[in-house]
């Protein structure tokens, strides 16, 4: 009997151990949940990208007017916020991811430290020309015109040998176009030698020629396709941001040089990816965009696709900055051996090729 007793003590004794240890580990287990925990992970740390803050905002005084900024804040950032700034009927989205579900252009600038601000319009006044424009010089933005029209293959469903877009998912990124660009009606003016190219009659190098050179308030160029407000929402964004880097794409290009035009103090430069409007008049150049860095980029199939005039007007801006001194570049790819790109680089295979050849020539120029 004694034994019994015995034994049933030590069975008392040892539960009795155990619920002390489980009820410390419990109290242990409290309070390292109390310690904050970082809600970055491991891979977003070794891959560099530690966001602050991720945002989302409306700039513009109505909501017919207003665009759709969103914002990207690394907790490491070099100060230099760059704004993306989509081309005529396509949004934020083609900076953000691209159509084969890989990061976007915004993500590899977070990675080398920079603020990114990408802007989403959603209709053709904002996307920066209105609609009675449109159906008088524009093209029917047809799922087939654009495969030859944007340098995706040289027919519908079927990329270049070579070709860099992601033609596996090109009904994806189509869906993201807005209805009204799709439906827009097939009409062609004599004049006009492409829907993307838009160039002026007498200007050959297919830039755009300023009557009146304004530094301070809004600018009567006469020439400008961009849309005066949405240059008034990109001036308030940039008010709210300070001095930026605007990186335009196409129509965009229009937005962005009128940007300058009206408040140069607040460009810190541009990154021009196949713009429309790259300012070719000398005195202008001098006076306005003299003092920014410029960088212009251009893909593979220029001729097939009508890009040539743009080109030039892009190398004329370039040669014009440099000889005052200024720092400014164009990047034809094909001729740094980098082939098949289309209009749509920064949804391309080797988009992320394209982005750290641009992040480098960038920090090279603004130290």
């Amino acid at each position: 009997m004694l034994i019994k007793n015995d034994l049933l003590k030590s069975y008392l004794i040892l539960i009795h151990v155990l619920i002390i240890v489980f009820f410390s580990a419990c109290s242990q287990s409290n309070i390292k949940s109390k310690t904050p925990v970082d809600s970055t992970s491991k891979e977003e740390k070794v891959n560099g990208v530690h966001l602050k803050k991720m945002s989302s905002f409306y700039i513009g005084d109505s909501a017919v007017n207003q665009s759709l900024v969103h914002a990207y804040i690394p907790v490491d950032s070099n100060n230099t916020p760059v704004i993306m700034v989509p081309g005529l009927g396509l949004g934020a989205n083609i900076y953000e991811s691209t159509p084969d579900n890989r990061n976007g252009w915004a993500y590899d600038f977070l990675k080398q430290g920079y603020t990114v601000y990408t802007v989403n319009t959603s209709d053709l006044v904002s996307a920066g020309i209105s609609e009675s424009e449109t159906q008088a010089n524009f093209s029917k933005w047809d799922s087939k015109l654009i495969w030859l029209r944007w340098g995706l293959g040289p027919e519908p469903n079927k990329g270049y040998d070579n070709g860099k877009f992601p033609v596996e998912s090109f009904e994806q990124f189509y869906s993201a176009i807005p209805m009204q660009i799709k439906e827009i009606s097939n009409v062609k003016t004599p004049d006009t030698e492409d829907t993307e190219n838009l160039s002026i009659k007498g200007d050959s190098s297919g830039g755009r020629k300023s009557k009146t050179i304004s530094k301070g308030g809004k600018s009567a160029t006469g020439s400008s396709r961009a849309n005066q407000q949405e240059v008034d929402n990109m001036i308030k964004l940039l008010d709210k941001t300070g001095p930026a880097i605007l990186l335009v794409h196409s129509m965009g290009g229009e937005i962005g040089y009128e940007v300058t035009r009206q408040r140069p103090n607040l460009v810190k430069g541009i990154v021009a990816i196949e713009p429309v409007g790259s300012p070719t008049d000398e005195n202008e150049i001098k006076e306005i965009f003299g003092d920014i860095v410029y960088l212009g980029v251009y893909g593979d199939y220029l001729e097939s696709r009508n890009q040539i005039n743009r080109f030039k007007a892009v190398e004329r801006t370039v040669e014009i900055i440099n000889e005052q001194g200024g720092h400014a570049k164009v990047i034809r790819l094909t001729e740094e051996d980098i082939k098949g790109n289309s209009h749509l680089m920064m949804l391309d295979k080797n988009s992320s090729q394209i982005s750290n050849i641009i992040i480098s020539w960038l920090d090279k120029a603004l130290q």
